[in-house]
């Protein structure tokens, strides 16, 4: 029982936190505030998370794919994302800055974090934004 209270007032107190963008230009040079986090899927299969998110405007589409190793903590164990924008793919692999994992022994498992995406130099270009989310398969 009272890991749940703390799991529901982590879940209020991170809603009342100011929303930041679901994906950002670390350079500045784009505003991307019109994307927004269109799903995140996953299942989860012992110790391990892999997770699907897709973050879109009216054109274009930033998939990540995520895999992740539950333990305390949780951590992002591999990535890669993959963005097709104004007739151009982009891809790359992720780090995470943090990643919030919780449940899933009772109902489905929420994952959430900050993830930088870089480029194949390994440069940060992008850092995505994902609230703590309910998976569905």
């Amino acid at each position: 029982m009272p890991i749940r209270f703390f799991c529901i007032l982590l879940l209020i107190l991170t809603g009342c936190l100011g929303r930041r963008p679901a994906v950002e230009d670390l350079s500045g040079k784009e505003d991307l505030s019109v994307f927004r986090l269109q799903f995140v899927h996953g299942v989860r299969d012992g110790d391990r998370l892999a997770a699907e998110a897709l973050i879109s405007d009216s054109s274009s589409a930033l998939t990540i794919d995520m895999h992740f190793a539950i333990g305390s903590p949780t951590r992002l164990e591999s990535g890669v994302w993959h963005w097709i924008r104004n007739n151009q793919n982009s891809s790359g692999d992720i780090s995470a800055r943090s990643v919030t994992f919780l449940g899933g022994q009772d109902g489905p498992p929420s994952i959430g974090g900050s993830f930088d995406l870089r480029n194949p130099d390994g440069l940060a270009v992008y850092r995505v934004n994902i609230p703590v989310t309910e998976l569905k398969r």
